[in-house]
């Protein structure tokens, strides 16, 4: 087991969710990840270019499937780009879309709702919406990505207020991908292009930021998802750096996690039923970066400090526990 000790505080690798391939009980290309009630995961599947095979996947903290849903497409309820999910009081989901240029409205179970959103640059429209977050009113925070700010709706689609254009000054975008809010309602965005994080008002007025190109404790390479704990501590997925970077709630470096990835019960029971498959794996050239993160692309927390990783290009999340 993994213990990570940076000052005041411990990290412990848990476990890993999920195995790679292509239909069923997989994930292939993952996006995000919604954390659920009753220990539920609603795990967003970008998909395969050639397979189509778009959807949002459920299961547990503790590997049990329940079943998928989504199909490709660009008629109602289907997905091409999905990129951000999240899931709010009322267990709705919302599901962006970079190619549909929308957010989709979803029940626990599939079921469409509702979606709302048109291309464009003007108010509440969009352009390759990407990450998402639920603020302390219900409200839905939409990362505009290609329009290089934050939109904020109702959960109907209503268009509240927005933040945010294009440049590299305080408080402006360049091609923003994830969102994240703290108790308090202030608000937390990964300037992917800019290589930095920036923190706002809960009205979206500029706090401070942090980060600056690189891979060094504090430096980035295209930071991704974002996520803060019950403490205040922020959790970034630097995508193109291969790992999740934590700070506390000024932009200080804490540590950083870079994967120790364990074979998941699903990979366990795969491997089981398949020995000349084993027997490849045993001789894999380079064992010791089976665990490691791969272009990690988003990070949630729960209640209770779980920190789960979506491991995008392994096909898996993996969680650790602050303790």
């Amino acid at each position: 087991m993994t213990t990570i000790a940076a000052g005041t505080r411990t990290y412990e690798y848990d476990h890993t969710i999920g195995m790679d391939d292509f239909a069923g009980r997989a994930f292939r290309n993952l996006s995000d990840v919604a954390l659920g009630p009753e220990e539920n995961l609603y795990v967003l599947q970008r998909g395969e270019p050639l397979h189509h095979n778009v959807s949002v996947k459920i299961c547990t903290v503790g590997e049990e499937w329940i079943g998928d849903f989504g199909r490709y497409g660009t008629g109602p309820g289907q997905m091409v780009w999905p990129a951000g999910i999240a899931i709010n009081s009322q267990q709705q989901l919302f599901v962006s879309d970079e190619w549909n240029q929308r957010v989709s409205v979803f029940d626990t179970e599939g079921n469409l709702l509702g979606e709302w959103g048109e291309a464009g640059s003007g108010p509440g429209q969009l352009k390759r919406p990407c990450g998402l977050a639920v603020d302390t009113e219900g409200n839905l925070l939409v990362v505009d990505s290609g329009n290089h700010r934050i939109q904020r709706f109702t959960p109907e689609g209503q268009l509240l207020d927005s933040f945010g254009e294009h440049g590299r000054s305080a408080g402006q975008f360049n091609l923003p991908w994830g969102a994240a809010i703290n108790d308090a309602g202030c608000i937390y965005v990964t300037d992917w292009r800019n290589d930095r994080v920036q923190k706002f008002t809960s009205s979206g007025d500029f706090v401070l930021e942090w980060g600056e190109p690189g891979s060094g404790p504090g430096q980035f390479n295209r930071p991704a998802g974002i996520a803060v704990d019950r403490d205040g501590d922020v959790y970034v997925a630097d995508w193109h750096n291969d790992r999740v970077q934590v700070f506390d709630a000024q932009g200080e470096y804490i540590t950083h996690f870079i994967g120790d990835a364990t074979m998941s019960a699903w990979g366990a029971q795969l491997m089981l039923a398949n020995p000349v498959m084993e027997g490849h794996r045993q001789t894999a050239k380079y064992p010791e970066r089976e665990g490691r993160l791969y272009r990690p692309r988003s990070v949630k927390v729960d209640g209770d400090n779980r920190i789960f990783i979506v491991d995008s290009n392994k096909g898996r999340l993996q969680v650790y526990r602050k303790l």
